[in-house]
């Protein structure tokens, strides 16, 4: 147990002898240093907001006057093989946030819930997993006022709160380190922040980005764009941004360019910032896997050994939207460092962002919807030790890596402008990267309302700048609901208007 301030703890437990290895990917290492000053006694100790003692194999913290603000339940600590479970008691008074946009209502007591990136399309209003895996939760309500628990741990972990167990809260994992925060209130405001003290905060946004955001799954040309920003004048629809999908490049290609349909992607965007627009690009994570071809990203990459291998060594290749593709291994430095790198044009020809989808890493045609978990990453970044991973430890934080891949790209070939970076997965932290949204949602009353409740929450876990689909990604609204979410969209932090292909249209103007 260690108190890196007088309002956060950490806990680590150990395997037998062996302690977890002391990195993170959610928790910046100087972060992870510090040291509160501490007065022992003889079950543990306090600090200058909490005392922390075990009570035999229970750890309670209460606050200096006794107020209880996280205590463990009976057999704290459950193990079977490398799977853990952790038991915290839950008070009758006590209300449960966070998680990020996972389904269901806001308060998340009664429910339990699986952090696994997943590829969700169309999900409904009570589907778990969906795309992100933040775990990090936040108690309301008990006698010590509010507290966050943040597990870092990048498995497949699950988190039951009182819905197997009536009083109690359970978390845990498969495998992985057996390593949490604790962090005290006693308000949710004081909670939150402290929280991203610990995790990193989100970088301050460009004032353009806060404005109304126009998108579609696809403009299909520089003609149909230019259209539509046109008509966005004529109608006064106050707009900033343009967002271009993934048939804007050359067969679905990441870091090209459809020249028959965007001959002079330069001067669009050249263009449309002359009326007032930003224009943000998607660049999905899958490189199409093209030797001989002279596609650049495919052959830097392969010549710099960049991508994620099978078991024997081979470059796994799977089919996403360019077909046969290969995938980064962004738990490498150098690899991040090469991604970021192929921005270069992007940043030259005047785009203002990257839209990092499909990150969960979502693949096409088998059943898990994702890379086989056996995948062999090569860890070599921060304060880890060099080592092979297995996919099924790095899933859900690849999508975070993605991002940070990008963004340290965008702040290295563009430093006077604030780096703009959307993404679909993520993990604890991520917000350090980037903004985020709840995917591929739908155009249905239920969608609309769950959005409210997504949106708070992932600002509760970390996410301040986040948004939802406005309109609803599949399917077609009615003229109602189309209203009725513009008038709620002007309240998200991202306010982006977004649909799918062959879908009605869902601009402003569309019903009058």
């Amino acid at each position: 147990m260690t108190a890196l301030t007088d309002d956060i703890l950490r806990v680590t437990i150990a395997r037998g002898t062996q302690m977890p290895e002391d990195a993170s990917w959610a928790v910046p290492a100087e972060l992870r240093a510090k040291r509160a000053s501490v007065t022992p006694d003889a079950t543990g100790f306090s600090t200058r907001t909490m005392r922390v003692r075990l009570d035999g194999e229970r750890l309670v913290i209460t606050d200096l006057a006794g107020k209880v603000i996280s205590a463990d339940a009976a057999e704290p600590v459950r193990t079977s093989g490398s799977e853990f479970t952790l038991r915290k008691m839950l008070p009758q008074s006590e209300h449960i946030f966070g998680l990020g946009d996972k389904t269901g209502g806001m308060d998340r007591r009664g429910k339990s819930f699986v952090d696994w990136n997943t590829d969700a399309f169309g999900y409904s209003p009570s589907d778990d997993p969906i795309y992100k895996s933040i775990p990090f939760f936040i108690g309301t309500g008990g006698d010590g006022g509010s507290y966050g628990i943040l597990l870092d741990n990048t498995w497949r972990t699950w988190f039951d709160f009182g819905h197997h167990e009536d009083g109690v809260i359970a978390f845990g994992g498969p495998d992985g380190p057996i390593d949490y925060y604790v962090i005290n209130g006693p308000s949710m405001a004081q909670v939150v922040r402290r929280y991203t003290d610990l995790t990193g905060k989100a970088p301050l946004t460009s004032r353009w980005a806060l404005g109304y955001q126009q998108s579609r799954y696809s403009y299909m040309s520089a003609d149909e764009l230019r259209q539509v920003a046109a008509r966005l004048r004529t109608e006064k629809v106050p707009t900033d941004v343009l967002w271009l999908d993934i048939d804007f490049q050359d067969r679905n290609r990441p870091f090209t360019v459809n020249k028959q349909t965007f001959p002079d992607l330069k001067g669009l965007v050249s263009d449309m910032g002359r009326d007032g627009f930003k224009v943000i690009t998607i660049t999905d994570l899958h490189v199409a896997s093209a030797p001989g071809e002279n596609y650049k990203p495919y052959d830097t990459g392969a010549a710099g050994d960049h991508f994620v291998k099978r078991p024997d060594g081979s470059v796994y290749v799977a089919p996403v939207w360019p077909g046969p593709s290969v995938f980064p291994d962004f738990t490498t430095a150098r690899t991040r460092d090469w991604w970021g790198g192929l921005f270069r044009e992007q940043i030259a020809d005047g785009v203002a962002g990257a839209w990092n989808d499909m990150n969960e890493p979502a693949i096409f045609n088998t059943p898990t919807k994702t890379m086989p978990l056996d995948n062999v990453h090569r860890i070599a970044s921060d304060d880890f030790a060099p080592r092979s991973a297995s996919h099924l430890e790095m899933h859900n934080v690849y999508g975070m890596q993605n991002t940070r891949a990008t963004y340290d790209g965008l702040r290295r070939l563009n430093p006077n402008e604030r780096a703009y970076v959307m993404t679909r997965a993520s993990y604890a932290g991520g917000q350090r990267y980037s903004a985020t949204w709840t995917g591929d949602n739908s155009a249905t009353w239920e969608h609309l309302k769950l959005s409210i409740h997504q949106i708070i929450n992932l600002g509760l876990s970390g996410f301040s700048y986040s948004g939802a689909d406005v309109s609803g990604f599949a399917g077609g609204p009615s003229p109602d609901l189309l209203t009725r979410w513009f008038e709620i969209g002007a309240f998200y932090p991202v306010f982006r208007d977004h649909s799918a292909k062959d879908t009605p249209r869902v601009e402003p103007w569309v019903d009058g």
